[in-house]
């Protein structure tokens, strides 16, 4: 296996195209964020922190919900998240793997983070040290499923995308259907967990997000062979299909609270 380098060494995080494709990850997954937060009832006055920001719209969504002056957003990369300090949100370069407590919280929430962490479990014990008693952390978890896709190609370089973010990143692609135990290991309490699979519709933002994570690896895949560029190619004209539909991604997500 190759040494694993993460991932704000493998994606560059303030390219255009980065933008690009967390803004088709917000229109596809956002709707499923709000209603977790909506659920844990997040009002004005609770202390928020989100974790691995990406371009803001959790952070901003929080700020509707409890004030900008009570959210805190953490990321390693702040080129998208401007607006967000413009909201009033306080913007901070955090690695949450190693630096101190930003601050004690109602409510910590990341997505699609803690997958892409070696030191994952760690990393869960320290936001929940980070709760006030009462306060609860909502992580969301991807899952791939190449095998219920429903074209070869597509099924291949999901397979693929899975293999190199393992290898390259650290990823850990399965870990999101252990949940909610990886919660109630780190001695949260009222753990509960939620998978959605949501279809992906050729040329829609979810096959297009699913397209555009795809191009992340295509280089390495393409160099040691892992893919072809045919099959490659085949698989991004499918997600551009209208007459595609695939059930192949999962999120979960997982809450727990601190007595």
């Amino acid at each position: 296996m190759s040494q694993t380098i993460g991932w704000n060494n493998f994606v560059d995080t303030q390219a255009r195209a980065e933008h690009d494709r967390l803004r088709l990850l917000e229109r596809s997954f956002d709707p499923f964020s709000f209603r977790q937060l909506d659920e844990l009832g997040v009002r004005p006055g609770w202390q928020c922190l989100e974790v691995g920001a990406g371009a803001g719209s959790v952070a901003a969504r929080m700020a509707e919900l409890a004030g900008p002056e009570n959210v805190v957003a953490t990321d390693l990369s702040h080129a998208f998240l401007g607006p967000l300090a413009e909201l009033g949100v306080r913007v901070l370069h955090h690695d949450v793997t190693a630096d101190d407590a930003p601050g004690e919280f109602d409510v910590i929430h990341t997505r699609f983070v803690l997958e892409h962490l070696p030191a994952r479990q760690d990393t869960i014990k320290r936001m929940a040290s980070w709760l006030k008693p009462g306060g609860w952390l909502l992580a969301e978890i991807g899952t791939t499923l190449p095998e219920l896709s429903s074209r070869p190609a597509t099924r291949q370089a999901m397979a693929v995308l899975a293999r190199v973010m393992t290898e390259r990143v650290g990823t850990a692609p399965e870990w999101a259907r252990t949940f909610p135990v990886p919660l109630e290991e780190a001695g949260l309490t009222d753990c509960t967990a939620e998978g959605v699979i949501q279809p992906a519709r050729g040329g829609q933002p979810l096959a297009s997000w699913l397209k555009h994570t795809t191009k992340l690896v295509e280089q390495h895949a393409l160099t040691t062979g892992l893919i072809t560029r045919e099959v490659l190619d085949e698989a991004y004209a499918t997600y551009d299909s209208p007459s595609f539909v695939d059930y192949a991604w999962m999120t979960v997500a997982a809450r727990g609270r601190r007595a």
